[in-house]
């Protein structure tokens, strides 16, 4: 604390930021000042007004009973203490209070239905998810390993014929790239169905599916550089 002036010292406490702000906007709007309705509460608490929210604050309550239970407190003493004696400005203050308190049960209570309503069907869902990427991952997984195990094959099959295909490779044309219509008729099938697979499988699994489409069993691959399929072995 600090001096401010003579019998008066300047008080700090911790408030979270946009709860401090929306008080401000809220005194403001009843025609008073931060300071003068903390003022007011801190001298009800000490004369007594308001010596059962000690009582409140020793207890273990839930969030909704314990809104309630200031909400409460707030209403009794307005019953009890909002005469011609208490001014315009303090009774504004206090019914501020009391319709903020009812305001925050709302939002508690808003939050509670929100939060139960989906948890009674997560579990399922989440258990029809896991199931669905197992087998995902169990059919990509077999796939794989049997085109790692043609492309492990290769090399001997190449090795054995090279002498007998010599002459038919060096006589053959060599494919040219072709476009994504191209290819597509080449295939059979339609330009959007090439286009999904092309973004959908891996490059050795793409090589795979062209093989099995394709006339002559010729895979293809996407250079994305240039936008052309490539002719591969």
């Amino acid at each position: 604390m600090s001096n401010t002036g003579k019998g008066k010292k300047l008080a700090s406490f911790n408030c979270d930021q946009k709860m401090w702000e929306r008080f401000i906007l809220r005194c403001q709007s009843k025609g008073t000042t931060a300071t003068a309705t903390l003022t007011r509460f801190i001298q009800m608490y000490l004369d007594g007004s308001l010596d059962n929210l000690d009582a409140v604050a020793d207890h273990d309550l839930e969030k909704n009973g314990l809104a309630s239970r200031i909400k409460e407190i707030v209403e009794e003493y307005l019953q009890q203490n909002l005469t011609d004696n208490l001014s315009s400005g303090d009774a504004e203050t206090i019914s501020a209070i009391s319709s903020r308190l009812d305001e925050i049960e709302a939002q508690i209570e808003n939050k509670s239905t929100g939060i139960e309503t989906p948890s009674n069907c997560q579990p399922d869902d989440l258990v029809q998810k896991i199931e669905s990427m197992a087998t995902r991952m169990t059919q990509l997984t077999d796939a794989i390993v049997k085109i790692q195990n043609y492309l492990n094959s290769q090399p001997k099959q190449r090795n054995r014929n090279y002498g007998r295909n010599a002459y038919s490779q060096a006589s053959t044309p060599r494919m040219k790239p072709l476009t994504q219509e191209g290819l597509a008729s080449r295939l059979g099938v339609s330009v959007e169905t090439l286009r999904e697979q092309t973004a959908k499988l891996p490059p050795p699994l793409f090589v795979a599916w062209c093989k099995g489409k394709d006339s002559s069993s010729m895979g293809w691959e996407l250079n994305e550089e240039t936008g052309f399929y490539h002719p591969v072995s």
